[in-house]
């Protein structure tokens, strides 16, 4: 197997801008939500797309802490853990073809997702995020290589996208001896509608995703939008 060609989203790790009745500033809070319970693979001593033995270039994040990435717009916290979530590829069969209701349960300005991609799909989409609120309303994030995504070895891509830039890259471990993560905002339609949860979707290409165990986003608790 190609390891350049693998889907990575250590996504959704998000952030999200949020805002408190009664106060005319908007505040700016990361909130983790957890993921360990969806977790199916891990960074660390494991080749995540297998869980065989072995190492890759992700075991080098700053496993267990919260910390700063590059941001489009400013810099961004993540919490990383060690795991996450993979998801179909038709170069990785085994895995769930989505993760559906991972609670979110707050409002939300933005999103910041944090994630990469292996087999590159061109043409079109290859995983997407699907935002569910409360009341029914669903808003869906595409992720296009070239656009707001890539390969987790082509740390030397640029995006068309503007709201999205490498948030951290590393040169020293395999499997491809370098990797990267990439940082997109998505501005959130309703920003003073809850939403309850998000799916994490793969369209069933080659790629094959996979969302860190921590899933960063700056949220509101419900009813605090005024």
């Amino acid at each position: 197997m190609k390891l350049a060609k693998l889907f990575l989203i250590i996504a959704v790790l998000c952030a999200v801008t949020f805002f408190c009745a009664g106060q005319t500033l908007a505040l700016q809070e990361f909130v983790p939500i957890d993921l360990e319970p969806y977790s199916n693979t891990k960074l660390v001593g494991h080749q995540w797309w297998t869980l065989n033995a072995g190492d890759n270039t992700y075991s080098l994040l700053p496993i267990g802490e919260i910390a700063e990435f590059e941001g489009p717009d400013k810099k961004v916290k993540f919490q990383i853990f060690d795991g996450g979530i993979v998801l179909f590829g038709t170069n990785a069969q085994r895995w769930p073809k989505a993760v559906n209701d991972i609670a979110v349960e707050g409002v939300a300005k933005s999103i910041y997702f944090f994630h990469a991609t292996g087999w590159s799909h061109g043409g079109g989409p290859s995983y997407k995020f699907v935002m569910n609120y409360q009341g029914g309303i669903q808003e869906t994030l595409e992720m296009i290589t070239g656009h707001n995504s890539h390969d987790w070895c082509h740390i030397e891509k640029n995006f068309a996208d503007k709201n999205s830039v490498w948030g951290w890259t590393a040169n020293e471990k395999p499997a491809c001896n370098k990797a990267g993560l990439i940082t997109t905002k998505w501005e959130n339609p309703h920003p003073n509608t809850e939403i309850v949860s998000i799916d994490a979707i793969s369209l069933e290409t080659g790629a094959v995703p996979i969302i860190n165990v921590s899933f960063l986003i700056l949220i509101s608790p419900v009813g605090a939008v005024s």
